[in-house]
């Protein structure tokens, strides 16, 4: 016997979420000519569909749609520029993100070390400017944006646009950006007592500064050490040598430099797999070290997550040139990638539809990388060992998901189109 949700449209399920915190919003509006909920639907499907122009979907949207919806142009880009929209966009995405579990291909809650902990990966993210941006001293500045992705969930989350300072600046640096934060903003919610964990690269070390958000917010970061630092070395700390996690740790030391009259921790690490030794930063204290090692590592999903957005969601230019329109775009690409994550697992959870060809693909390439570490006389560590690890969504995946939105599609209908797909392909 079929389930009622199986009967309903997958665009119906698979926005539910959105629309579901958009119920509870304090920024929403009775608005005839177009409504909240239709135009959540439709940025939702902007960030989605291949359409290199807004002109070019909105065209798409009034052909699929009925007389009724159809929105034009001036119409649809006049709400780009709209506030209090903007409000409403940013606090779905909230709402969103944080109702997200676990990801099941994540290992996070199996380190007690990690609990009481939110862990996101940061990091900026730029593309080209709308056809119709204005020139700032001649020029056609990229737009940039700061992103976080949650380490546990997946949620992709966004933080502030880059500032060019009225054309002074080609691009605005990670630490200068995170620095304009609120310590509400740099919490993300979270709740209270709980500490909250920034993986970033080197452009997002400042040793003073991360000590005060320490201090005053529970806010702690995690990056790889600049190779001018000149550390002042004041002690080992102790770690569990014969602690499997904990393989590859050189060193484990509490350290200041010059500029920062503050102390840290340093980590020396060889990678299990090419034996690249590593040299991690850090202000969390209690962290295993290999550990740490490992979700420096995992930072990598931020960047196979532009990745996703750029190449597969073909979101590589703005949609228009105002401050409001640009940071607006950015969160429903948030919104349509979270969603996506959502919709992914609940085919896994429910119907048992795994890419088991890229299952399979990861599980290749980890005994390959697990024999070469062998070979050179390295012991493998056993975080390094998840045959489900995947560090983006497929491009089967959103080109079976733009079809069925497109088409309309029944559960049972894109349910089976889905497991077609994941058997040939």
């Amino acid at each position: 016997m079929l389930e009622h949700t199986d009967q309903q449209s997958l665009t119906d399920q698979f926005i539910a979420p959105a629309l579901d915190a958009l119920q509870n919003c304090e920024f929403t509006r009775r608005c005839p000519g177009l409504s909240d909920e239709q135009w959540t639907r439709m940025g939702i499907e902007r960030a989605l569909k291949e359409c290199k122009t807004g002109r070019g979907f909105l065209q798409e949207w009034a052909m699929a749609n009925s007389e009724e919806f159809a929105v034009d142009v001036g119409h649809f880009f006049e709400t780009l520029k709209s506030a209090r929209r903007l409000k409403l966009i940013a606090q779905i995405n909230r709402v969103v993100a944080a109702a997200m579990p676990t990801h099941p291909d994540c290992r996070i809650d199996e380190l007690e070390d990690l609990e009481g902990v939110d862990i996101y990966a940061g990091d900026g993210h730029y593309h080209k400017t709308s056809t119709h941006e204005l020139p700032i001293k001649g020029k056609k500045r990229a737009v940039g944006h700061f992103y976080t992705l949650n380490m546990r969930s997946h949620a992709l989350t966004h933080l502030t646009g880059a500032d060019h300072e009225a054309g002074r600046k080609k691009g605005e640096h990670d630490m200068h950006a995170l620095k304009r934060m609120t310590n509400e903003q740099l919490r993300q919610g979270a709740a209270k007592g709980r500490q909250v964990l920034y993986v970033w690269d080197k452009a997002g070390i400042d040793i003073p500064q991360w000590y005060r958000w320490k201090q005053s917010a529970g806010v702690y970061f995690l990056s790889c050490a600049k190779e001018l630092f000149k550390l002042t070395f004041y002690g080992e700390i102790d770690f569990d040598q014969n602690d499997p996690a904990n393989r590859g740790v050189l060193e484990n030391q509490m350290v200041t430099n010059a500029t920062s009259q503050v102390t840290f921790r340093y980590i020396k690490y060889q990678c299990p797999d090419s034996g690249i030794i590593y040299e991690f930063v850090t202000n969390h204290m209690k962290i295993r070290p290999g550990v740490l090692a490992w979700l420096y590592k995992r930072r990598w999903d931020i960047e196979k997550t532009y990745d996703t957005v750029k190449n597969k969601m073909q979101e590589s230019k703005a949609w228009a040139r105002t401050s409001n329109a640009k940071e607006m775009q950015a969160q429903f690409i948030c919104l349509a990638h979270n969603l996506m994550v959502l919709m992914e697992q609940r085919m896994a959870a429910e119907h048992g539809l795994r890419n088991q060809k890229e299952i399979k693909r990861c599980q290749k390439r980890e005994k390959i990388t697990e024999q070469r570490a062998q070979d050179s006389g390295r012991r493998w560590a056993p975080l390094y060992l998840n045959p489900f690890k995947r560090s983006q969504l497929t491009l089967k995946f959103i080109r079976w998901l733009r079809y069925h939105i497109q088409a309309e599609s029944s559960m049972t209908c894109a349910i089976t189109s889905l497991r077609r797909v994941y058997t040939k392909f």
